[in-house]
């Protein structure tokens, strides 16, 4: 195999949860007198964890937000998903075929997510169980990607080696976090960007289907 160890993000990449992300920010927003918003603007906001996925749905609004409402609507948002997490969100078409096949040949799983810890463990148990072999989530004290950090502490808590591990992910927070890392990366295209916004920003290699990802990796 080309790698010991494959790190995949969570949300675009493993599993589609736009339907879970937009239903979950509009129960917030409708606690708080807000409009909804839709899944195609729910999908910008995404990349860099909960406090700015929440700071860029009000500023799709027009006029200002008080820090008072950001909070509240923050809070509203990881109460309301912490007890809907499961709802509209599913493994991407052949993803879970990958994996399992990866697993059995040898390679080491790990899912580094921005999304907060809790939540990001209880989607890989539910919809991967026994398949990962590390899982992280956004915690306090640790920097977010595109920071190499929570890649580092993935590595060293496996005894891995970057140059023996790649990093698959679909926005350009994970091709910044894999170039932090000094490793090799796959941009997969069935998540929240197209191919053209991915080679903008500086993609390695493009994967257009989960089935194909298994030959990137072998």
């Amino acid at each position: 195999m080309k790698y010991r160890l494959a790190c995949f993000d969570l949300d675009g990449t493993l599993l589609d949860t736009i339907g879970g992300l937009t239903s979950s920010l509009n129960a917030a927003r409708r606690m708080n007198n807000l409009s909804p918003q839709t899944e195609d603007q729910v999908k910008t906001f995404i990349n860099n964890g909960v406090v700015r996925f929440i700071e860029r749905s009000l500023k799709a609004d027009p006029g200002e937000y008080s820090e008072e409402l950001k909070q509240k609507l923050l809070k509203d948002n990881v109460s309301y998903y912490d007890s809907h997490y499961l709802e509209n969100t599913r493994p991407y078409n052949g993803i879970v075929e990958v994996l399992t096949r990866l697993k059995s040949e040898g390679m080491l799983l790990a899912c580094i997510s921005n999304k907060n810890d809790e939540p990001a463990g209880k989607l890989i148990d539910h919809f991967f169980p026994n398949l990962f072999d590390y899982v992280s989530g956004s915690v306090e004290g640790v920097e977010r990607k595109p920071s190499s950090e929570p890649v580092e502490r993935c590595l060293k808590a496996l005894g891995v080696d970057n140059s023996e591990a790649i990093y698959i992910g679909d926005t350009d927070t994970d091709i910044k976090t894999a170039k932090n890392s000094q490793m090799s990366s796959v941009s997969c295209t069935w998540g929240y960007k197209v191919r053209e916004f991915l080679m903008e920003n500086g993609a390695e290699r493009i994967c257009t289907n989960p089935i194909d990802l298994y030959s990137l990796l072998r």
